[in-house]
């Protein structure tokens, strides 16, 4: 519900300087300059306005008796008719019934689509192809469109009440379009309509969640969508939950090799930064991190984040001296990635491919690192790196090294292309990432 309520926003505050026709802020660079001179004396700031700026600082103060609508309102007054319909409030379900989950993976191609539906009893699976009409509509909404109305027939069946279902596809526009519930494309944003009324009718809690392209394909839906019946989940005895390890650490799927390589540039012993090796956090840690003593590296599961980020948030708040690291695949993001991206000082993002890390890991790791709140020379109360030039430069440069060095990879002719600093990448990973 709350999602639909930004067009209001919009609206209310569209009259404000600096906006555009539909309410958004502008980007600082494409304002429109103003008359401003700013003087800074010592610790003082002062700023010497033109008449003009003067007035416009002056009128802005003061709101109008009436605004024009945006075109979001429109949208979401549709949306919200639609989701208050009923005459009793809807009960928002908090945790499923039972303990069994039902699976959705889907995907569309150019001409055809396809979807596997499996749950603890039986895999169900269907392909199909397009009319011309919808041939000519975009990727995102085919794809989009493919899963919704599996769910809606899924929802006819009777088959989603009370039930935790989870999502899967390669669209990260699908994705984020329903945790944010809007999209510049309006055929998007009906579909994702369609999707919150299923979930509301039948009280089912939704989980859609992104996957790495390659992933889809190893799957077999990528090659269900084109009339193929013969490969992944699809080949008799082939267990679906294979391919989706939510319940798996980099650690489980990849032993020793990912803290091997976090230990390569934090250090062991009186030789690791501050002074202290990082201590892994098993699950059993979590619920006892008052007898870890040191730096606490986190490697859980996708699908733990959540309990996660509460134990770190008490950690955090009773010692801000310690630092952490946290090492996650990319999946499940809506649960972890914008509440722990507040905390961390410095994120980077480790394309698959590194020895660590292969390829047939699909997605990439997500390295979220967090100082100790400490005095800093440039103050950013209360002492935090984030956001500072180091943090940001550091940011660049390690996503960017790790995805040259994936690219590099599938075409050795860019070795060519590269600086003498950022070609010893090619050396390995390792000494990159070294750099932190």
């Amino acid at each position: 519900m709350p999602t639909y309520l930004k067009g209001l926003h919009l609206t209310i505050d569209g009259w404000r300087p600096g906006r555009d026709a539909e309410g958004f802020k502008v980007k600082a660079g494409v304002r429109r300059a103003r008359p401003f001179i700013f003087w800074e004396w010592e610790e003082e700031q002062w700023i010497d306005l033109s008449e003009e700026a003067y007035d416009e600082i002056a009128g802005a103060a003061k709101p109008p008796e009436r605004v024009r609508p945006v075109e979001r309102l429109r949208r979401d007054v549709g949306a919200l008719l639609a989701l208050t319909e009923p005459e009793e409030p809807v009960l928002a379900l908090a945790r499923p019934e039972g303990d069994i989950s039902l699976y959705l993976m889907g995907d569309a191609s150019g001409k055809g689509f396809g979807s596997a539906f499996w749950d603890d009893k039986a895999k169900e699976y269907e392909t199909g192809q397009y009319g011309s009409a919808m041939q000519r509509k975009s990727s995102n909404n085919r794809e989009s469109d493919n899963l919704v109305t599996r769910i809606e027939r899924l929802e006819e069946e009777g088959r989603l009440y009370n039930q935790e279902v989870f999502i899967f596809t390669d669209n990260s526009t699908f994705e984020g379009t329903y945790y944010k519930g809007h999209s510049t494309s309006e055929g998007l944003c009906d579909i994702i309509l369609r999707l919150r009324l299923v979930q509301q009718r039948t009280g089912c809690l939704l989980h859609v969640i992104h996957i790495a392209g390659t992933r889809m394909k190893e799957a077999g839906i990528d090659g269900l969508s084109r009339g193929d019946l013969m490969e992944g989940m699809m080949k008799a005895g082939e267990e679906p939950w294979r391919f989706i390890p939510l319940a798996l650490s980099a650690s489980e799927r990849m032993g020793r090799a990912v803290e091997d390589w976090v230990a390569s540039w934090w250090g062991t012993g009186s030789e690791s930064w501050c002074g202290a090796s990082l201590t892994k956090l098993e699950p059993t840690d979590w619920f006892e991190l008052r007898k870890v003593v040191g730096p606490r590296l986190w490697i859980p599961p996708p699908a733990a984040m959540e309990t996660v980020i509460e134990r770190f948030n008490e950690d955090r708040l009773v010692r801000p001296h310690l630092p952490h690291v946290f090492v996650v695949p990319r999946l499940m993001t809506h649960l972890w990635r914008k509440q722990l991206s507040k905390d961390a000082d410095v994120i980077f993002t480790v394309e698959s491919g590194p020895e660590f890390w292969p390829r047939e890991m699909h997605e990439p790791l997500i390295v979220l690192i967090v100082l100790p709140l400490t005095p800093v020379s440039d103050y950013r109360g209360p002492w935090l790196l984030k956001g500072t030039d180091a943090a940001t430069g550091m940011e660049k440069r390690l996503t960017q090294g790790f995805r040259a060095w994936r690219d590099a990879r599938n075409d050795p002719e860019k070795f060519h292309e590269l600086d003498d600093d950022v070609s010893e990448v090619w050396e390995g990973p390792q000494q990159w990432s070294r750099d932190i």
